[in-house]
């Protein structure tokens, strides 16, 4: 059990841990918001010149924007053929850019930004999911660098399964990271993320194996050799309390599933749950859990002391 949790109190994400993760979101949003903003600068630039929002049916090369304007997705256009875009810029001239007179410019980008609003809305949505896992795997790539543990490590964006050695610099990988390995006292050591195990049949955040690279077999360790499963456990990187009980109650269902089925097998496995929004109804629940060794171990994401805790377990069972 983590040392750092002695109470339910322990566990409890405070107001000011969530509002460094309520900051944390806003400033990626802004990143991610950013090319959009760039593009509508651009476009302004571009047509600067103009005299009024018929000259842009002459303009061939700010046709994507005005059709992103018009409330197009990227989809949606795979379904409309020229003249029917044409029609839909036409619309967007006649009904919406004509009435705004002189500021037919500024709204244009209006509408191409509320358009694209949607987008980065989607994209934070996995965003959050994969800031939480980015957390914890820089945290156990710095207690790996502190310690000296040699690994190597799966890039996701390279088309062949490859697995590259550590790196002096290591700088930003843990956006890109698909798997770890290394050695510990006890044997070769695996970590996978979000795999789906074949006697759970459910996909799972976090898999520790008890393998080598050979043996992960690009990742399809989790279908055909599930029982080389040391660990398996809950990632829930969201930091809104409004949504922390019913991100609990799925963790929850995933970690009593993996154990039941497993028990079924023969076969022994620990759990874990890390979560960044944690309330105090669900912090006794998981406290009693762990004190009781139901759980094996688990971390609030947002204390550096509990993760670091439960990265350097993670890298030693």
């Amino acid at each position: 059990m983590n040392r750092y949790i002695t109470s339910l109190e322990d566990l409890i994400t405070t107001h000011e841990q969530t509002r460094a993760g309520f900051l944390s979101i806003a400033l990626e949003k802004n990143m991610v918001g950013d090319p959009y903003v760039k593009q509508a600068l651009a476009f302004k630039s571009m047509v600067a010149h103009t005299k009024g929002p018929d000259d842009f049916l002459t303009m061939p090369a700010i046709r994507p924007f005005m059709l992103t304007a018009a409330g197009l997705s990227e989809k949606s256009l795979q379904h409309l053929n020229s003249e029917d875009q044409t029609l839909v810029i036409k619309e967007l001239i006649d009904k919406f850019l004509k009435p705004a007179g002189t500021a037919y410019i500024d709204e244009t980008i209006y509408r191409f930004l509320l358009t694209k609003g949607d987008a980065v809305g989607g994209t934070m949505r996995n965003r959050i999911g994969a800031m939480g896992q980015e957390k914890l795997v820089r945290c156990i790539l710095s207690c790996m660098n502190v310690r000296g543990i040699l690994y190597e490590w799966v890039d996701k964006t390279n088309s062949t399964f490859k697995w590259f050695p550590k790196r002096n610099d290591d700088a930003g990988i843990e956006k890109v990271l698909k798997a770890l390995y290394w050695t510990n006292a006890k044997g070769p050591r695996v970590l996978g993320f979000n795999m789906t195990n074949s006697i759970v049949t459910k996909n799972i955040d976090i898999c520790l194996y008890d393998t080598d690279k050979v043996g992960y077999e690009q990742g399809k360790i989790a279908k055909r050799h599930p029982e080389k499963a040391v660990m398996l456990g809950e990632l829930k990187g969201g930091i809104d309390p409004a949504g922390a009980d019913e991100h609990w109650k799925t963790a929850n269902t995933a970690l009593e599933r993996i154990r039941t089925t497993y028990t079924a097998k023969g076969l022994q496995i620990q759990t874990s749950f890390v979560g960044a929004a944690i309330e105090r109804a669900m912090a006794g629940e998981i406290f009693t859990q762990l004190t009781n060794g139901i759980m094996t171990n688990g971390a609030n994401l947002t204390n550096i002391d509990q993760l670091v805790e439960y990265c350097n377990w993670l890298l030693d069972i």
